[in-house]
């Protein structure tokens, strides 16, 4: 019955929402509808295709907190007929509660062509401190492809908005490809966290711009963690938030950030270094242009940072090629010192090793810096724009 997986109908699906009820026989020409949750989590066998039809799904999503725990079974791929015919849509019943719209913690899990609706305006009217997170696919071997997350939310760190996740520690061959997060509702949140190895392709994240005159807003487009083997991170584009790249959990190894866009951000990439060191990244042909949204300058910010955060901790084989980075928009601007392009900072008793930064073009009003232990660290072929120098852009940079 099912060699060819199952159909699931949108029709009545709020109606049905919480009632435990089916009808149909889950075929082309009579699919399932009634209680979309309930449907998913005692019809769906393992390793079946579920093709979801026109129309809005509503779903109370997964919530512990609200006894909520439909997940996908493992081997299972959810395949709308389009991210403008199909959504998946939470349900306001549960409020003010950690929640995700679509979770599994099983392996080779994938989502595709659909779109979800986090619903989550409430949180933020009422300035809750919880999350509501679009995809959360702990496994190895998830897919998450032509997927558009809209209306999340998260305002704080433990409760953090992270609109996708795919992994974790230890987990590997993840891809999250041509999908799009925006309209996020909070102030702290990621469109993607690849946890393990994952290629992250094609992708857009959309986020409202820094404003002026306050600390940054913890808003970050890509947020990977724990790569080991290795993580692709390419062609993709954020707009607006805090950082394009972000780590600060887990170190890195094997990373390739190479021809995205991180466009009007604060830091391009931003590599923290605050749970482990990071071995052989290449950040390459990417185009990062700095916001200057702000009316007084609130922290230090810089397209590239690379950080050694702990003692002992050693940062090495860093390659920064043939990228540009420059103001949005070539806007006038004077630095007060505290941002330009790249910047190398080190803790006592840690290290920055085998550094090259090679023909890159550099905006010439950007300071580059150093503050702390850097060893091999090769500068060539850099280009400056709108001047004939880029600050500190030397075999030794400046310090502190």
């Amino acid at each position: 019955m099912f060699a060819n997986g199952i159909w699931l109908s949108s029709t009545n699906s709020l109606t049905y929402l919480g009632q435990q009820t089916n009808f149909g026989n889950g075929t082309i020409t009579n699919p399932y509808y009634g209680d979309f949750d309930y449907i998913l989590g005692h019809l769906v066998p393992t390793n079946t295709i579920v093709h979801l039809g026109a129309g809005t799904f509503w779903t109370k999503g997964y919530c512990p907190a609200g006894d909520s725990l439909i997940v996908i079974p493992s081997g299972v791929t959810i395949q709308g007929d389009g991210q403008a015919v199909t959504t998946i849509k939470r349900s306001s019943i549960f409020t003010n509660v950690n929640l995700t719209v679509l979770h599994s913690p099983s392996s080779n899990v994938s989502v595709h062509d659909l779109t979800v609706d986090c619903n989550a305006s409430a949180y933020a009217l009422n300035s809750w401190t919880n999350a509501v997170i679009g995809i959360q696919l702990t496994g190895s071997g998830e897919t998450i492809e032509h997927v558009t997350i809209v209306n999340g939310f998260g305002i704080e760190f433990f409760n953090e908005g992270f609109q996708m996740i795919v992994g974790s520690y230890g987990e590997g061959n993840n891809k999250v490809i041509g999908c799009t997060t925006s309209n996020f509702l909070g102030n702290y949140g990621d469109g993607v966290q690849p946890v393990g190895d994952s290629l992250i392709e094609g992708n857009s994240f959309y986020f409202p711009v820094q404003p002026a005159g306050v600390a940054a807003h913890q808003l970050f487009g890509i947020n990977v963690c724990g790569s080991a083997k290795g993580t692709i991170v390419i062609d993709n584009y954020v707009y607006g938030g805090e950082d394009g790249f972000h780590n600060d959990t887990g170190g890195d190894a094997n990373l390739v950030i190479a021809n995205n866009t991180f466009e009007n951000v604060c830091q391009g990439v931003f590599l923290a270094g605050c749970s482990g060191p990071y071995k052989s990244v290449i950040i390459a042909h990417n185009t990062m242009t700095m916001e200057t949204n702000y009316t007084v300058y609130h922290a230090q910010q810089f397209l590239v940072t690379v950080t050694g955060y702990y003692p002992g901790e050693t940062n090495q084989n860093i390659v920064i090629d043939g990228n540009i980075m420059r103001f949005y928009h070539d806007a006038p601007f004077t630095s007060d010192g505290s941002q330009g392009a790249l910047f190398f900072p080190t803790a006592a008793g840690s290290l920055n090793n085998n550094i090259s930064v090679v023909n890159n073009q550099i905006d010439a009003r950007m300071l580059c810096r150093g503050y702390g232990a850097i060893s091999n660290l090769y500068v060539s072929g850099n280009i400056p724009l709108n001047g004939s120098s880029i600050p500190g852009l030397t075999n030794s940079l400046a310090g502190p």
